[in-house]
């Protein structure tokens, strides 16, 4: 008996540090800028970088699988004994018992679905690129990820000066080695807005050019 109390205390104290770790960097993976801008940034979280998160918030999801099951095989037999008292007093609670949770992770796995959707939305655009003509101008995502501002005029044959001058008309301030990603992370911008905005200054700086 005592042996199965200290187990129990343990796996409880076990649980209670897993779940904390979990829920930090929980916390660091959403406050994390979506796609790769993390890595462009230099981003991190309490000294730990995007894809240091995930593996830590991974691993220890499956310290708590084993944590949950220690627990679950420890304390079945009274959890079984719990929970057919209760079902004899009140149907009703433990049916509310068990709906409840399963709602709680439906609603989870919503979110979840939701922040790995975009988090594949942003690498849609780098799988595809269009050829810039005179009159056309096409940003790609991987342009936005990766390009500093003196590449982006590069690539498009525009003046770098201009095109600093164009964003800081628009209340951007830029440098030319300064990357689109950390620009868009600093000034909170709205990336397809962003992109669009590039797109046409660029546009109307070719059309001065020419």
């Amino acid at each position: 008996m005592r042996a199965s109390a200290l187990l129990r205390g343990v796996v409880d104290l076990l649980l209670l540090i897993v779940f904390v770790a979990i829920a930090i960097t929980g916390i660091g993976l959403y406050l994390a800028p979506s796609g790769r801008i993390a890595d462009s940034i230099g981003w991190t979280f309490l000294g730990m970088d995007k894809d240091t998160l995930t593996n830590v918030h991974t691993y220890l999801g499956f310290v708590m699988i084993g944590l949950v099951a220690v627990h679950l095989a420890v304390g079945f037999k009274s959890m079984w004994v719990m929970l057919k008292s209760a079902f004899k007093s009140s149907k009703v609670k433990v049916i509310a018992g068990l709906i409840i949770p399963l709602l709680l992770l439906a609603g989870g796995y919503q979110a979840f679905s939701a922040y790995v959707g975009s988090e594949e939305g942003d690498t849609t655009a780098d799988s595809y690129y269009e050829e810039s003509t005179n009159s056309t101008v096409y940003i790609t995502g991987t342009m936005m990820k990766y390009y500093t501002v003196q590449e982006l005029a590069n690539e498009f044959n525009v003046s770098t000066d201009a095109l600093i001058e164009k964003l800081k008309e628009k209340g951007i301030e830029a440098t030319p080695d300064e990357k689109l990603a950390e620009i868009e992370y600093k000034y909170d911008l709205d990336r397809e807005e962003f992109k669009a905005m590039l797109e046409e200054i660029i546009t109307e700086l070719r059309g001065e050019s020419g």
